[in-house]
């Protein structure tokens, strides 16, 4: 994989997992004083989200050949070690690697803790629910409209592989056309700097963190409609 493929297939995965991961942060320490289970819950899945960022980091840099590469992949290596340090540190490692790999499953026990602790659970469950639902829909539908990377198994070695796939917005000639105008004047053009030909991937990860926050709170406004409909229809 060439370091200009590595970068569209992981910097959409790098911007978002670092923007979803400081979301999660802030929510841990909301939920400090509130909800102990939950804030602990959040601070786990920020943890697991920073790390699908930095392992997204690494992966590029594995792909170039500079000073930059060079001190991410030295970095990466002696996390390992420490990882690999004492049993504490072997055991924190394990869990966040988990939780990187579980990040969904996670975001759904979020949800069932707070219906748990929760005073009216009939009404926690329904909104955590449609709120979710409607989240999750919303990222996949984004996923696959702007072409974000997917992971899947090599069929070969069964290790996890970044792949990347078109998105359907290349059926409209027009946005197809748009699209690669602007990925064209990105990479040709010294706006503010170099970096700025890694943009079109950035905004494709801007592009799905938007997708799921709209999505959540477009359950939660669905959710309270519902419910305040059925409250309405029982009295």
């Amino acid at each position: 994989m060439t370091s200009g493929l590595a970068i569209s297939s992981f910097m959409p995965s790098i911007v978002s997992s670092g923007i979803f991961s400081s979301r999660r942060a802030t929510k841990g320490a909301e939920a400090v004083t509130t909800n102990p289970f939950v804030s602990a819950m959040n601070f786990d899945i920020a943890s697991g989200q920073a790390a699908n960022a930095a392992k997204g980091v690494a992966n590029i840099a594995k792909q170039s050949s500079n000073s930059v590469a060079s001190s991410i992949i030295s970095a990466e290596k002696a996390i390992k070690d420490l990882s690999n340090s004492g049993k504490f540190m072997n055991g924190l490692s394990k869990v966040i690697n988990f939780t990187a790999d579980h990040i969904n499953p996670l975001i759904i026990a979020t949800g069932a803790v707070k219906v748990a602790t929760a005073e009216d659970k009939a009404e926690a469950f329904s909104r955590e629910a449609i709120a979710l639902g409607v989240m999750f829909g919303s990222e996949a539908l984004a996923k696959r409209y702007i072409g974000m990377p997917k992971t899947e198994k090599d069929a070969i070695t069964g290790k996890k592989i970044t792949v990347n796939r078109e998105g359907w917005y290349k059926d409209s000639a027009y946005l197809t056309k748009q699209a690669e105008a602007f990925k064209d004047y990105c990479a040709t053009k010294k706006v503010f700097s170099k970096s700025l030909k890694y943009l079109p991937s950035a905004l494709k990860g801007c592009a799905f963190v938007a997708a799921s926050i709209a999505g959540y709170q477009l359950g939660l406004s669905a959710a309270d409609y519902i419910l305040e409909e059925s409250k309405k229809f029982s009295a």
